[in-house]
């Protein structure tokens, strides 16, 4: 099904669920920065605000969203690899591709990103998402423009090509993007809810899907990257976490640098302990 053939406003799916992809980032990203204004739930958080503001972080953000992740969407439509096809996925099927997009992210984002930190590939940039804390949820997509190709648009679109494109199947792609988008903004938020669900009493059945989801909803591993940088390179909130796993990175598994360690250990944009400020990239 060619693209002028979807009966889509937008003209176009993938821009379609571009446009869904950032009404959620963007609304979850203010929501995030509306608690860290307020102090509610200053309980639940772990680390420490990054010193820049929404604002300040915004711009490459969007410079990301709007001119690297929309034009290579685009492109795969237009090419017939993703975004067209039948207008709904048979149900085995859809269900899935849920878990293969996961597998096939938690691999991609993994390769990349532990390149980048052990062959020190610094021309990509990835210094400048480091220096973040993972502590502004719009830090998620604040990156270095080749950085964000390996870490973003790479994981999401070489799995999504790869079960077949998803279709036309507009509630796949949706659903997709949505996890996504809310699971990094979550991890780079400096909250931590797992402790909480894990901590819930009871032996209701409530509380008992409280405890188990816990481990599902920490955002521990991704905040251990960020500090200690070799380690967790694709565990985090959301992902199955399978190459940290296999490959004894895991950061609950692997010793953390020495802070101070020759370079190699930890190669790429160190920031501070939690609870202290991150240094500039």
């Amino acid at each position: 099904m060619a693209p002028s053939d979807m009966f889509f406003p937008f003209g176009s799916l993938s821009l379609f669920v571009w446009a869904f992809h950032m009404v959620v980032y963007h609304g979850v990203a203010l929501g995030f920065e509306a608690l860290d204004r307020s102090g509610r739930l200053r309980r639940f958080r772990v680390r420490r605000p990054e010193r820049r503001g929404w604002r300040a972080l915004l711009p490459l953000v969007l410079f990301n969203q709007c001119c690297i992740l929309l034009p290579a969407m685009l492109l795969l439509e237009r090419a017939g690899l993703a975004y067209a096809g039948p207008r709904h996925l048979n149900p085995v099927w859809f269900v899935a591709c849920l878990p293969l997009m996961g597998i096939g992210h938690d691999v991609v984002q993994y390769a990349g990103h532990a390149a980048m930190h052990r062959l020190g590939l610094r021309f990509l940039g990835h210094r400048v998402h480091h220096g973040t804390g993972a502590s502004r949820a719009v830090s998620a997509c604040y990156m270095h423009p080749a950085d964000f190709v390996f870490q973003i648009v790479l994981p999401y679109l070489v799995p999504l090509v790869l079960v077949g494109g998803g279709g036309a199947d507009v509630a796949f792609h949706l659903l997709t993007v949505s996890l996504g988008a809310v699971g990094g903004l979550y991890e780079h938020s400096g909250y931590d809810f797992a402790p909480a669900l894990a901590g819930v009493g009871g032996r209701g059945l409530l509380a008992r899907l409280a405890r188990a989801a816990a481990p599902l909803a920490s955002s521990h591993a991704h905040g251990q990257h960020h500090r200690f940088a070799d380690v967790s390179f694709s565990d985090g909130f959301g992902s199955p976490g399978l190459c940290d796993t296999l490959l004894g990175t895991r950061w609950d598994r692997k010793r953390p640098p020495r802070r101070g360690a020759p370079p190699g250990e930890a190669s790429i944009g160190e920031t501070p302990p939690e609870g202290a400020p991150p240094a500039a990239p």
